[in-house]
């Protein structure tokens, strides 16, 4: 069977990877899917150090896996590794990942990081989901399934590292076959944060927010799989 790595977005907890794991499901009778926890790799590091123990990590699963995906924060690590598939093709597909952090990103994700810095970490994951699943209203949570003070420092970390990443020289420049999916109507990643790359596809999700295969499967579905065709 083949095989895909996911690199997960930022998440409260390390377990919530199992939302994922379900949006995903219409591929487990032909793939393994094999989820990363982006905050796995937690070192305060600048960026390019940062971004080569992830380049180091994922090299090592290059012979490993048959595609990779990442989703938002995943995504943006994955954009940061493009230099490991300019020479070993696989099939990629990004979810939701921000080019860079435009005014309203840095606005919005600072305000999380703000309130999270504040011991006001409910309101943060509050303000962090209605943003998420807008336009639609965010479920219902009960947050007293996390450990706050595990979920804050994740957020902080997680979060403070999108909006010091910018990407755009790499898009501009990389030869990477890639497929990248973003909602419509998506409140945080947008066509004002995200650029068309020099090589693969940029694909407005209709009718969908930032959770593109929760409200809009069917129009992913076949894209995904047509990506996944590309040498999977």
């Amino acid at each position: 069977m083949k095989k895909i790595l996911t690199l997960a977005p930022v998440m409260p907890q390390e377990s919530d990877i199992e939302d994922i794991a379900k949006t995903l499901s219409f591929l487990n009778c032909e793939f393994q899917i094999d989820f990363v926890d982006p905050l796995s790799v937690a070192d305060n590091l600048p960026n390019e150090g940062y971004y080569r123990l992830w380049q180091n990590e994922l090299e090592k699963q290059l012979v490993n896996y048959d595609a990779f995906f990442g989703f938002s924060f995943g995504g943006v690590i994955l954009q940061q590794c493009f230099v490991l598939f300019e020479q070993v093709k696989k099939p990629i597909v990004l979810f939701s990942t921000p080019t860079f952090a435009d005014d309203q990103l840095q606005e919005k994700l600072g305000k999380v990081i703000r309130l999270c810095k504040g011991n006001r970490v409910v309101e943060a994951l509050e303000g962090l989901y209605d943003h998420v699943f807008f336009p639609n209203k965010a479920p219902q949570i009960d947050y007293q399934r996390y450990n706050l003070e595990i979920a804050s420092k994740r957020l902080i970390f997680g979060l403070q590292r999108v909006l010091e990443t910018d990407s755009t020289e790499i898009l501009n420049n990389s030869t990477v076959d890639h497929l990248h999916l973003i909602g419509e109507f998506s409140n945080l990643v947008n066509r004002n944060n995200v650029i068309t790359p020099k090589v693969g596809r940029l694909v407005i999700v209709p009718e969908a927010s930032m959770r593109v295969l929760q409200d809009n499967q069917d129009y992913c579905k076949s894209l995904i799989l047509e990506q996944l065709s590309c040498g999977a």
